[in-house]
């Protein structure tokens, strides 16, 4: 977004609750922490990197790559680091926005773009007694780097993306790990092949190579078809449960490890290492209920106590409660946290009605079915055109009309219905009340080119 509003030559400033650049993959430095997308599609397709290590990379080329483009086009100078945007307001009289920082200054500007995404509240259960426990606990996207987990007696609860790559990584040196489990994932194995020399030297003088790799990913996830019945949905499924049933020969760990849903009702996950560490001698999977804490670790309900020195959340994130470390309030002081109490909307992900000149990047239905990035540079080149079109028209302020929001939204939620995000296993697509709020039940092309064609006649105009 910074790219395209300096290329744009708009005045803007980025506020950052870290000390630089990178977001999730700044914040995620639990062991192990990868993307699940190839490395050449999980990237800018104006900055194309030809020296990806493998297939998927993990956590520090990632945060290096992002650094590395923020430096190359200069965004360092609009950046305000270590500053926590907690409120936005917008004022009517003026027709701008104060931002109010966790320090409690207030600044003005004339639009504001959230880029916080939806993985950056963590997810704590509130499980009875955690005050009282006498050993260390944190979750895996504030991991505790002061002390290793080697030779400690660790319990992991939850099993979803981060636990899928920490828990093979420290389960080797720990001198006992129990994975407390409450519902069983579908787990594919992870074909993570590394890029040799000659290919990155190949992707480097012919960056027409390194776009083929690109494009056969991209390819992929566009002939993803992810309705409960498509027979991409039952390929999927007995694969995994095939590469279960061949990692996994005990009968009763099995059982334990065998879902109830079909792949892809939960995040899809790939792992080499997942299964094999239940093999371990040292390694427990638990799938007792937990229910509180004791002084000395967690007691299930079956009444025993197990004994820990450190627990870790694998517990994901608040995905589905958009914007909520953000008080966003709206025209005539509506708070957007109300507007949303039965599930997040907004109009192609990106805007939303009563909050004027207010762009969201990885908004309410933009994830799910191509990689992030695709989406998001879509959004970022829509936010600057139409800024472009405000400062060309001397509109000051946009508002999308309610009926082209509540339209399109009544489409996607139609289009939810049989899908495989709307089986029988709870996922964080789902607001509480049952609403698939994070996923596009199409493919990332139908997006980009859906948003492409919004115009400024579908919002009233202000000022």
């Amino acid at each position: 977004m910074g790219i395209q509003l300096a290329d744009a030559g708009h005045d803007f400033t980025i506020f950052d609750r870290a000390d630089g650049f990178g977001g999730t993959w700044r914040n995620n430095t639990y062991p192990g922490a990868a993307c699940d997308v190839p490395s050449h599609f999980y990237s800018y397709s104006f900055a194309l990197n030809p020296r990806w290590s493998k297939t998927f990379a993990n956590q520090p080329e990632i945060l290096a790559y992002l650094e590395k483009v923020a430096a190359e086009y200069g965004l360092g100078g609009h950046l305000v680091a270590h500053s926590r945007v907690t409120e936005l307001r917008w004022a009517d009289e003026i027709q701008r926005w104060h931002v109010t920082t966790a320090d409690g200054t207030t600044n003005e500007f004339d639009a504001v773009v959230t880029a916080v995404g939806m993985l950056d509240v963590p997810n704590i259960p509130e499980i009875p007694g955690a005050d009282r426990f006498r050993g260390r606990t944190f979750h895996s996207s504030e991991w505790d780097h002061t002390k290793s987990t080697a030779g400690e007696r660790v319990a992991s609860i939850g099993t979803g993306a981060s636990a899928i790559q920490y828990v093979p990584e420290i389960a080797a040196e720990a001198a006992h790990l129990t994975v407390f489990q409450r519902t069983p994932i579908w787990v594919s194995p992870r074909y993570d092949e590394p890029f040799t020399p000659e290919q990155q030297a190949l992707f480097e003088s012919d960056p027409d190579e390194a776009r083929k790799v690109r494009h056969e990913a991209f390819i992929a996830y566009e002939s993803a078809n992810f309705d409960a019945d498509s027979e991409m949905t039952h390929g999927l499924t007995d694969m995994a449960r095939d590469y279960l049933a061949r990692k996994v020969t005990d009968p009763e760990l099995r059982a334990k490890l065998t879902p109830s849903y079909p792949v892809g009702c939960k995040r899809p996950l790939q792992s080499r290492a997942w299964f094999p560490t239940f093999a371990r001698p040292n390694v427990t999977l638990e799938t007792t209920p937990i229910d509180a804490f004791t002084e000395r670790g967690l007691c299930t309900a079956d009444g025993v106590e197990h004994e820990f020195d450190t627990v870790i959340y694998g517990t994901g994130f608040h995905a589905a409660d958009y914007l909520l470390s953000l008080d966003v309030y709206g025209i005539g002081g509506r708070r957007l946290c109300d507007d949303w109490r039965e599930g997040a909307e907004a109009y192609l992900g990106t805007v939303v009605p009563g909050y004027p000149n207010l762009f969201t990047l990885y908004g309410p239905n933009t994830n799910g079915v191509t990689s992030i990035i695709y989406i998001l540079e879509a959004q970022a080149e829509f936010v600057r055109r139409i800024l472009d079109e405000m400062a060309a028209a001397g509109v000051r302020a946009i508002d999308v009309r309610r009926d082209v929001h509540d339209d399109y939204n009544d489409e996607i939620q139609r289009a939810m219905q049989g899908t495989v995000w709307m089986a029988n296993c709870n996922n964080y697509y789902r607001h509480a009340n049952g609403k698939v709020v994070t996923q596009f039940p199409y493919s990332g092309t139908t997006f980009v080119d859906m948003l492409a064609r919004v115009k400024l006649d579908e919002f009233d105009r202000k000022g």
